[in-house]
């Protein structure tokens, strides 16, 4: 293979690539033990591994090199004026009803207003990049498992939401925006951009 082959190569690679808070490992930890629990039931899901658990912001798909760089600039320039704030995440729940859910979640119990103003700021900063303005109301949830088959699937709905989560808060000092890598094993996140808040 040719040198000038791989850097075309490269230039037409894209990236996957999410906005996220990062969340602490003690909230990991105890959705970890949650979808212990509801591993026992049989059902075919799909478990985030708790240390990719995180409070996305904004999923962008594929992105080029160059795209990636004018998102994280539009990143910086959404979080500038907004400091830490304190999250607090707690509860349970799925999409779209517990009756065939499709996407199993831990809550956010209370959204300030910095984290509502910040992501207005990501989505305003990121449609005049060109990307879609989201059609959905901003509801931040922390995903833990996607539903395969409905086998069982509303029975494992409703012993989250019975076992819901207590509250927990935790204080978000910057913004990620990470790349995402499918691996057979699963996922891999890394970060291209840390934005302190």
């Amino acid at each position: 293979m040719g040198k000038g082959h791989s850097q075309r190569e490269q230039a037409r690679e894209t990236i996957r690539t999410f906005i996220c808070i990062e969340i602490p490992e003690s909230i990991k930890s105890r959705i970890g033990k949650l979808q212990e629990s509801l591993r026992e039931i049989e059902a075919q899901i799909s478990w985030t591994r708790p240390s990719n658990i995180h409070l996305t912001l904004k999923f962008l798909g594929g992105l080029t090199a160059s795209r990636l760089e004018r998102v994280k600039t539009a990143v910086e320039q959404a979080s500038k004026g907004i400091h830490s704030f304190e999250i607090e995440v707690g509860g349970t729940g799925c999409f779209p009803s517990p009756r065939s859910p499709r996407v199993l979640w831990v809550g956010v119990s209370v959204v300030p207003k910095e984290l509502q103003d910040l992501y207005s700021r990501i989505e305003d900063g990121l449609s005049r990049e060109g990307f879609e303005p989201e059609k959905r109301k901003f509801s931040p949830h922390l995903t833990i498992g996607r539903i395969r088959t409905p086998h069982n699937a509303s029975q494992v709905a409703e012993t989250l939401i019975n076992s819901g989560f207590a509250a927990e808060r935790f204080r978000a000092n910057e913004v990620i925006v990470m790349r995402s890598d499918l691996k057979p094993t699963g996922s891999i996140y890394t970060p291209q951009s840390i934005i302190a808040l």
